[in-house]
């Protein structure tokens, strides 16, 4: 079954953590080039691919980290702020 497509939408997730997610499984140069360029001041770290599953809750959702193709999870590329230096990660991406 082919992977479904999810265009790059960079959004914050976090409540009092600076956490950035978009779903799909995106380049994470990319992400992160965007993300950095929508939240400039935040200490993000790398970036890395994550399956989630949503729960619903009062004012919003939860995001669960789960095993890859677990039933009702969709693939994500995800970073927060305790993650290290982006400029750190960019570089060995870069590199690679």
């Amino acid at each position: 079954m082919p992977e479904e497509r999810y265009p790059l939408e960079v959004e914050s997730v976090g409540s009092d953590t600076y956490i950035v997610m978009s779903k799909g499984h995106h380049d994470l140069t990319e992400f992160m080039t965007e993300a950095v360029k929508q939240y400039p001041v935040w200490f993000l770290g790398g970036a890395e691919h994550v399956w989630c599953k949503t729960t619903p809750r009062p004012g919003g959702s939860w995001y669960h980290f789960v095993e890859p193709r677990t039933r009702g999870a969709w693939p994500a590329t995800y970073c927060w702020e305790y993650a290290g230096d982006y400029k750190e990660w960019m570089k060995k991406e870069v590199a690679a």
